[in-house]
């Protein structure tokens, strides 16, 4: 069984080199991960785009691959169980039916217009960054424009808008059986809280993605109690911590690339262009969710047994030179940005449109407020997240002409 370091520190500074090794060794390699044990990986463009369209072949729902639960672990605690139960790990008709309660207000028209509502809120942390003299941008920007976010879209109020997101901050410092326990209990005062504002939207409807959810019906169907959970759960988790990612290396790879921080500023036009490619060279999700195996079957050279475990390696497929000329290198005028980033065939990215937007607002407000902007330690210091199958600095922080650094205490 081949072995590749995807998970250390410099695994995660320049993941390339695992990523060339691992396409090397073909199209579906088998891996032993912790925990998940067995596996099996999808390295190139062809295998990977092959598997995220294969939902004949492969269950996001493990009960559909011959297990006993939807996560296919029969030790995990009913809290995650509930939550586990989202568009990520369900299969059709299930899929299709919360896909289509939830859809509107992710289309790319309602989003679009939201861009005074990122703007403000980019701004505002921008303000608050500067008056604390704290110039950490994961902690200050990146982490807290997509919380803010979806907490307005959810329609929460500010105080309950603080509440929620130091809540929801808690995850991204899972990093030990002992944090994980402690996730587990902020996990169930959430569960608490949405339960109760679930019974408050009811009687008080008030504007906000939380009564859209509560009141959604399509075909004669609405969202149970334990789906409206999990919904709002995967709109924080997978709508924030992945925009978060996406923002803090996009950032960070353009001050490593200069000449192509430097295009951006000069060229504001190609921002939407710039963003995907920023997506496609960092790929802050580095991987798919475990997919199971429906049947015994070979696949790209490989013979699959029922159950069998595969992930999608999106970084890998979006560094595949079959597919993207010179893949390493990072060009913001690339033709053609068709990256794997969010996804694909069914479970494409609910909230694809959403982290569009919030990336390129980011991006145009910070540089615009800091042009001068630039690391405030070297490159080779940051830690990166050790978790796997996201990729991104756990802190990264600036310095901006002009402006005086405080420390915290100040």
């Amino acid at each position: 069984m081949a072995r590749f370091d995807f998970f250390s520190q410099d695994a995660k500074r320049n993941p390339f080199p695992a990523l060339r090794a691992v396409r090397e060794a073909g199209p579906l390699v088998e891996v032993n991960f912790p925990i998940v044990g067995k596996a099996y990986l999808a390295t190139t463009w062809a295998s990977v785009g092959d598997f995220l369209k294969g939902h004949d072949l492969f269950a996001a729902d493990a009960r559909n691959a011959g297990k006993s639960n939807v996560l296919g672990f029969w030790w995990a605690p009913r809290m995650v169980r509930i939550l586990a139960q989202t568009m990520l790990t369900l299969d059709d008709p299930d899929h299709r039916r919360l896909r289509k309660l939830v859809d509107a207000p992710f289309r790319r028209d309602r989003i679009e217009a939201m861009r005074p509502v990122v703007a403000r809120i980019a701004d505002e942390l921008l303000d608050e960054m500067e008056a604390s003299g704290d110039l950490d941008l994961v902690r200050g920007f990146a982490r807290e424009l997509p919380l803010r976010v979806i907490s307005e879209m959810l329609g929460l109020e500010a105080e309950e808008r603080q509440r929620v997101t130091q809540w929801m901050s808690e995850f991204s410092s899972v990093t030990s059986i002992v944090s994980v326990a402690r996730i587990l209990q902020i996990i169930g005062k959430m569960m608490n809280y949405f339960r109760a504002e679930f019974a408050r939207r009811r009687m008080d409807p008030r504007p906000g993605l939380v009564t859209e959810l509560v009141q959604a019906e399509a075909d004669g169907d609405r969202l149970s109690e334990d789906e409206l959970l999990a919904m709002v759960f995967l709109l924080f988790i997978a709508g924030h911590e992945t925009t978060t990612h996406l923002i803090s290396t996009s950032v960070l790879d353009l001050l490593e690339h200069p000449d192509q921080l430097d295009l951006l500023k000069s060229d504001p036009s190609i921002m939407s262009n710039a963003v995907e490619e920023l997506h496609r060279h960092n790929s802050p999700v580095q991987a798919t969710k475990p997919r199971m195996a429906r049947r015994d079957m070979d696949f790209h050279g490989v013979h699959l047994k029922q159950g069998d475990r595969v992930f999608g390696l999106l970084a890998s497929a979006n560094a595949d030179p079959a597919h993207f000329a010179d893949p390493e290198r990072l060009d913001l005028r690339r033709n053609n940005v068709r990256h794997a980033g969010y996804g694909g065939g069914m479970h494409l990215c609910l909230g694809m449109h959403l982290a569009r937007v919030e990336t390129e607002v980011a991006l145009e407000r910070l540089l615009k407020r800091w042009p001068s902007l630039s690391l405030a330690v070297p490159a080779g210091q940051l830690r990166w997240l050790p978790r796997p199958g996201m990729r991104g600095p756990m802190t990264l922080p600036l310095q901006v002409a002009g402006l005086r650094k405080r420390s915290r205490a100040a």
